[in-house]
């Protein structure tokens, strides 16, 4: 459960504006995770903080930063702040492409993601990507990085940030806008640009996103368009996708399928996912998993993981997952 915490003082930020409110949330895991050859444990601890607060006129502001510990080795932080209105949502940081603020990911497998199963390997992606095995290949955002493309002059698969992201529901239509400022202080980096729309009917939603990676230095822009849909049937949530790669992006196509189904307190997820890159490699992904809640915010989930890459082991995991 989420603790509030009260200022001691009032927080104000400016004449007519109400004091904020300040919560703290986060997660946690803790596990064994087969890697291919071997059993390791596996732990994490994530904290989060989120303020927010609303101005007389009805403007709602707020933010939320949070705090990773994978391993002693091993940390990041996530941060972000946003504003709010009848207008939509505008939100700057560390926050994800247009495309996956309307259709995020095929579901998760494993309370660690299983991310090492493949994908990441496929040619010229390999080692350029941040793309998991259960993931769409979105070419921009993705917490404010670039996903496939390696367009840095630094060689770093990862684009200059904050970014910025507006998303805004008006009835049965959803849409959002994103963009990098292209810099890192003042060096030059690519500039990212995406746009996506959806439309929800009944127990079904359809929707389409494009994106542009302008690269620093010039030279010819990265490209992507994909189709996404959404339907429920009952108690089975269904999930797809199509990415189409054009210009000096290095993935050619991509598609793939998901569901999650909830019998009463166990949840089954399943995922197949498909990746070509622009040398004409090519894998395949699969994944199975299961949940089953224990209340107050605790669940035992596993899942194993496979590709048909060569180079790729399959991989399972087995632990509790936590919420506070």
């Amino acid at each position: 459960m989420k603790k509030v915490l009260f200022a001691t003082t009032a927080l104000v930020f400016s004449a007519g504006i109400a004091a904020a409110e300040v919560s703290v949330g986060g997660d946690g895991r803790m596990g064994v995770v087969y890697n291919g050859s071997d059993w390791n444990f596996s732990s994490r601890i994530r904290v989060s903080f989120t303020a927010s607060g609303t101005t007389d006129g009805g403007l709602e502001f707020g933010g939320s930063v949070r705090a990773d510990q994978a391993s002693a080795a091993t940390s990041g932080t996530a941060a972000s702040v946003y504003i709010s209105g009848a207008f939509g949502k505008l939100s700057m940081g560390d926050v994800v492409g247009a495309p996956e603020a309307l259709f995020g990911d095929l579901p998760e497998v494993g309370y660690t993601d299983l991310d090492g199963a493949g994908l990441k390997n496929v040619g010229t992606l390999g080692g350029r990507n941040n793309m998991g095995a259960n993931e769409i290949p979105y070419l921009t955002g993705d917490n404010g990085g670039n996903v496939l493309g390696n367009t840095t002059t630094t060689g770093s698969s990862t684009s200059s940030g904050p970014n910025l992201l507006y998303t805004g529901t008006f009835g049965a239509f959803s849409v959002a806008a994103s963009m990098s400022d292209g810099k890192t202080g003042s060096v030059d980096q690519s500039q990212e640009y995406a746009l996506a729309a959806a439309y929800t009917f009944g127990n079904y939603t359809v929707g389409a996103g494009y994106e542009v990676v302008d690269p620093v230095g010039g030279g010819a822009n990265w490209k992507q368009a994909m189709i996404s849909g959404v339907a429920q049937f009952g108690n089975t949530s269904v999930k797809a996708y199509y990415a189409d790669g054009s210009g000096d992006n290095n993935l050619d196509k991509g598609y793939g399928i998901g569901a999650t189904s909830v019998f009463g307190a166990t949840s089954v997820m399943a995922y197949v996912n498909y990746a070509k890159d622009s040398a004409g490699a090519e894998g395949t992904a699969y994944g199975l998993g299961a949940a089953y809640d224990l209340g107050g915010g605790a669940s035992i989930v596993g899942g194993v993981a496979d590709s048909d890459i060569a180079g790729t082991d399959t991989q399972a995991d087995l632990g509790v997952k936590f919420s506070f």
